[in-house]
């Protein structure tokens, strides 16, 4: 599923690069222009009627940002962000409409290439979107490198494009570019010459288990010792902030230090994964669980949702023994 809409997001993204154009085809676009110049100004219907007509008109322009936004809403399932979202975009295409308005053509800004420009810099932006999703599959190390490259690639055509200009003040602008280029580069730079900065702080050791059997053989090998038991997968933004800014905090660790750590890996969701969560009554991720010294759950002490490392330090020192 992410795997798709990354694809259809960078698909959206080339069309903004110029490498193919969303339209309604040119017959259709000419009769949608003569009935809304036919249309009579002045009523709510005809406003109305103008501005849907315009809408598709426009549709080169605002096909790849409008699916784009729909497609993120879709993916993220908030209401609110979506309502929000599209209001906004309205706003942006509506301002300008306002503005010619109330004050002509004095305030907007001549047409020319720069209204390319602006379109190639929105590429830029749905672009981030595919980034922002294959980071949850192919992990943090690689996400930080496609994020290195896309900022490589925006900042390296923003200098290249302020070349064109010559006003002094762009020189400011252009050295401050090649300084973010430059910055940006500096995890593929890790990447490429194994620098030691690139390497991440220490967690805890987890032992991998995919099954019920394994996990009631852990159990029984704990030796009367607690166990604690983390549902995790690379999908799961959520279980990535419990590894980066949970299980690495000293206090963490500390409180777990006399606990047997295991991690049950669903990435896949397969049939072993499925089974596993379902012995377990675990509904979704993240959740993580603990079991007493004789092997028996605690479910009073069971963590359904994201915990920062303060509260979760407190919740290990609070459960029950």
């Amino acid at each position: 599923m992410l795997i798709g809409l990354a694809i259809v997001f960078t698909l959206l993204a080339l069309s903004m690069f110029g490498l193919f154009t969303l339209q309604l085809p040119s017959s259709l676009q000419t009769r949608l222009t003569l009935m809304s110049n036919r249309q009579q100004g002045g009523s709510p219907g005809g406003v109305f009627v103008m501005g849907a007509i315009a809408g598709l008109i426009c549709s080169p322009c605002t096909t790849a940002p409008l699916s784009a936004i729909l497609l993120y809403i879709a993916q993220s399932g908030n209401m609110w962000l979506g309502g929000g979202t599209l209001y906004l975009y309205a706003l942006g295409m509506g301002l300008p409409l306002m503005l010619v308005t109330v004050f002509g053509n004095r305030l907007l800004p001549k047409s020319g290439p720069w209204m390319a420009h602006v379109k190639t810099a929105f590429g830029f932006v749905i672009l981030a979107l595919p980034v922002f999703l294959l980071e949850r599959i192919i992990g943090e190390a690689w996400g930080l490198r496609l994020w290195s490259l896309l900022g490589v690639a925006f900042f390296g055509w923003a200098f290249i494009t302020s070349l064109q200009a010559r006003r002094a003040w762009m020189r400011i602008v252009q050295i401050i570019l090649l300084a973010a280029a430059l910055i940006s580069v500096r995890p593929l730079q890790d990447w490429a010459f194994g620098s030691p900065s690139a390497q991440a702080p220490a967690h805890l050791n987890f032992t991998a288990i995919s099954t019920v059997d394994e996990l009631n053989q852990a159990l029984a090998q704990a030796k009367g010792k607690p166990v604690m038991l983390d549902f995790y997968a690379d999908w799961c933004v959520a279980c990535k902030e419990f590894e980066k800014y949970t299980f690495s905090d000293p206090r963490v660790q500390q409180a777990l230090g006399d606990t047997v750590l295991l991690q049950a890996n669903v990435t896949a969701n397969n049939a072993q994964d499925v089974a596993l969560l379902k012995h377990l009554q675990v509904l979704g991720l993240p959740t993580i669980l603990f079991f007493d010294a004789q092997g028996q759950e605690q479910p009073q002490a069971r963590v359904t949702g994201f915990m920062d490392a303060a509260t979760f330090s407190a919740h290990l020192h609070d459960r029950q023994p």
